[in-house]
């Protein structure tokens, strides 16, 4: 880390409201849930595929998990009355899974019931590597229970994924999940620290889910494994309906834009919520190299996705 990202993560905690509001501006798509479904809007008519993911984690307490449960059923009604896809994203932690896994099940369990009634999906999603084992054990029974309804999230910086993607891919059935590099602060026994390391994990984990037959969120903007899943594509062009690239609001415009020009199918995902702060000051803390690229979006407007 550098001295610069040290002193922008040290000062999160100074920095006030109206400012930190600036600062995920560009990331963020409001705090109501009308600023979302607007944005998911836009983003179909031009061409994209979005995922909603109404922010929180970490919750300690079982009437927060109810509240992000409530949220979610009126984000549903929302969707179907506007006619857009019914595809969300949810953390464990904010769906009790700190509290208790039982919890946790039940809780998206219904989220992927509400989905699937109306052809819908829920992308289940990896936090930090002390919470993987919960968090793929409370997968599997949903997997066994909702099939391609519900997906999970892979993380190449890990050293375990690789062994993961194994056993999600020996289990049988259909399978989806979402590849990223990670973004939390891992120590080198439990996760690659080099760069490059992280890409080469990257590719070779794409390659064999795609190979399994998994579908497959590609979820990157880096270039290196955007070219990367493009030489797979070449390679073995019946693996281009089982897969997409995935990017997250207000990052690598120019990736995105040109990944719907080659034909690439590329979903964003849609974050919003009155947790936003939380949200932003978690990530930036956890990944300093983000607290630059929000220190830049002070300077820059998000650009609008619907022209």
């Amino acid at each position: 880390m550098s001295w610069f990202d040290r002193l922008l993560v040290l000062g999160l905690p100074l920095v006030p409201r109206p400012v930190m509001k600036r600062l995920g501006r560009r990331y963020v798509a409001g705090e109501e849930r009308t600023a979302a479904l607007e944005l998911g809007a836009r983003l179909e008519a031009a061409g994209y595929r979005a995922t909603y993911d109404v922010l929180g984690e970490a919750v300690a307490r079982p009437d927060q998990v109810t509240a992000a449960l409530s949220e979610y059923r009126a984000l549903f009604a929302d969707l179907r009355r506007r006619g857009l896809e019914l595809n969300l994203s949810c953390k464990p932690t904010q769906m009790g899974l700190l509290i208790d896994q039982e919890l946790c099940f039940r809780s998206v369990d219904e989220l992927v019931r509400l989905a699937g009634a109306g052809g819908g999906f829920v992308r289940f999603e990896m936090e930090d590597s002390p919470t993987v084992d919960g968090t793929l054990g409370v997968f599997a029974r949903l997997r066994r229970e909702h099939g391609d309804r519900v997906g999970c999230v892979l993380q190449a910086m890990l050293r375990r994924s690789e062994a993961d993607a194994r056993a999600l891919l020996a289990a049988g059935g259909p399978l989806s999940v979402r590849l990223v590099k990670g973004i939390y602060v891992e120590p080198e026994e439990v996760a690659f620290q080099d760069r490059q390391e992280i890409r080469n994990s990257f590719l070779a984990l794409l390659e064999r889910l795609l190979a399994g037959g998994a579908r497959v969120g590609v979820a990157t903007h880096d270039d290196f494994l955007y070219e990367g899943y493009l030489r797979l594509l070449t390679a073995h062009p019946e693996w281009r309906e089982r897969s997409e690239l995935q990017m997250l609001l207000g990052i690598r415009d120019d990736l995105r834009k040109r990944a719907r020009a080659e034909g690439v199918p590329v979903r964003v995902y849609v974050p919003y919520g009155s947790h936003w702060v939380p949200y932003v000051k978690r990530r930036l803390a956890h990944n300093p190299r983000l607290a630059r690229l929000a220190l830049v979006g002070l300077f820059r407007r998000r650009e609008r996705l619907g022209d």
